[in-house]
């Protein structure tokens, strides 16, 4: 039989491993505790590091809808079509051309896929027109309009722009560039979707006279020699929200314009001259041209376009 001494000593030792195994169980809470807050911790850096980051992502983006935009030749063809029996007699013969032009333009007309509807708003880009006049070279600026910039170098980048000629002459009072773009040679072609209107910035401003101001047009301005601008289509409804088009005009001379046409780039001195070559043999007589409008007497056949990234 145990004695006093020994039952005391037996629960002595039963007490202290009882409150050995409470300080370990204690210990263990806090390491658990220690731990879930690390975990705690970091979660909410990451969640904050996420956070910035996007916010930080979006700076660097543009957000851009590129509308679906029909081909518009059917329409404009059934149009002359059924002007053509009361069209004067001398001008039967320039409509009946009219047709036959947008016929044929309306069988090499292209098709793109859209551009990526994210793209950055800043950087440049280097685009190269190989011509049988020489290389013509664009320095594309993203930041001047980002939605714009990224349809013109995605088109390029697509070969929508190869083996593509340039369709109009421009030669009026304010407007004098080269228009290019269009591999159907008509003016109209498109690649099957439309980009955002981007108003230029930074353009000197012209004040207009009293008259169209009260109409509620705003300030000309002038876009410089060299600069190249994506040329809007002629919305029907009046709406001015996604007109950008494949089409693009390079600017001989500083010209007076509202300020519709989004500025994506600038010509450089060499591909100007090639330019001027251009401009230098006027307008070719046909269906559709004018004395100030028209397809150029000197065609101009851009057999490769090329894209490089500067940063």
């Amino acid at each position: 039989m145990s004695t006093n001494e020994e039952r005391r000593e037996a629960a002595r030792r039963k007490l202290e491993e009882r409150l050995e195994r409470e300080k370990q169980a204690a210990k263990k809470r806090r390491l658990s505790m220690i731990a879930a807050a690390g975990v705690v911790v970091v979660a909410i850096a990451a969640v904050g590091g996420y956070f910035w980051w996007r916010s930080w992502d979006n700076g660097r983006h543009a957000q851009c809808t590129y509308a679906d935009a029909p081909s518009d030749f059917k329409a404009q063809i059934d149009r002359l079509t059924q002007a053509l029996p009361q069209a004067p007699a001398d001008q039967k013969a320039e409509v009946e051309s009219l047709i036959k032009q947008l016929k044929d333009g309306s069988q090499k007309e292209r098709k793109s896929a859209k551009p990526d509807d994210r793209p950055r708003n800043s950087g440049t880009a280097d685009v190269t027109f190989t011509t049988d006049k020489g290389d013509i070279s664009i320095a594309v600026d993203r930041s001047t309009a980002a939605c714009n910039a990224n349809a013109f170098l995605t088109l390029a980048s697509a070969g929508y722009y190869d083996d593509t000629g340039c369709s109009q002459l421009w030669n009026t009072e304010n407007i004098r560039g080269l228009q290019c773009g269009d591999p159907t040679l008509t003016g109209i072609g498109a690649p099957g979707w439309s980009s955002p209107d981007e108003p230029p910035h930074g353009l000197r401003t012209v004040p207009i006279d009293p008259q169209t101001a009260q109409m509620g047009s705003p300030d000309a301005v002038i876009y410089p020699r060299g600069t190249v601008a994506i040329v809007n289509t002629n919305a029907e409804d009046g709406s001015r929200t996604n007109t950008g088009s494949g089409n693009f005009i390079i600017f001989t001379k500083d010209s007076k314009l509202t300020p519709t046409l989004a500025v994506v780039g600038k010509v450089d001195r060499d591909g100007m001259k090639i330019v001027d070559q251009i401009a230098a043999g006027g307008i070719a007589p046909g269906p559709g041209s004018t004395a100030t409008n028209g397809l150029p007497k000197t065609q101009l056949n851009i057999t490769k376009a090329s894209v490089s990234d500067d940063d």
